[in-house]
């Protein structure tokens, strides 16, 4: 028996790409360290590689924290995201026509899509509870 963590597989599909590429993005980070060293940007960079290869990991072997590790990783990346873009539209700027806003919206759909088809309970079978109990 499968354990179902979403109740579709193109959502389930859908988790798995973006927490790669969330992995990949946070992972190639790490050379942004050496350009500017900062320690705020230097704990954003490995809490998020941290968050990013639990949740793909979750994902990939269907865990239970999956989707917890899911939420926070795009969580951080729309924080992370997000900040810059929300400062520039304060400051006046026009933010529509960035490709990073655009990713943003991207990322919030996407979390959206993962908390709205996720399963609720998941009932597996337990055989220690189950031990002396009559079923038909």
């Amino acid at each position: 028996m499968k354990k179902k963590i979403f109740k579709y597989k193109l959502v389930y599909y859908l988790a798995v790409i973006a927490s790669l590429l969330l992995f990949i993005i946070s992972s190639f980070w790490i050379l942004e360290i050496f350009n500017d060293f900062s320690l705020f940007k230097t704990l954003n960079i490995v809490v998020s590689l941290v968050i990013n290869s639990f949740a793909f990991i979750n994902l990939v072997e269907k865990y239970d924290k999956a989707i917890l590790f899911l939420n926070l990783s795009l969580f951080l990346s729309i924080i992370v995201l997000g900040y810059p873009l929300l400062l520039g539209f304060l400051n006046g700027y026009y933010i529509l026509g960035h490709f990073t806003f655009k990713i943003l919206i991207v990322l919030i759909l996407s979390l959206l899509i993962v908390n709205v088809f996720k399963v609720k309970n998941y009932k597996g079978i337990n055989e220690i509870e189950n031990i002396g109990k009559h079923e038909d």
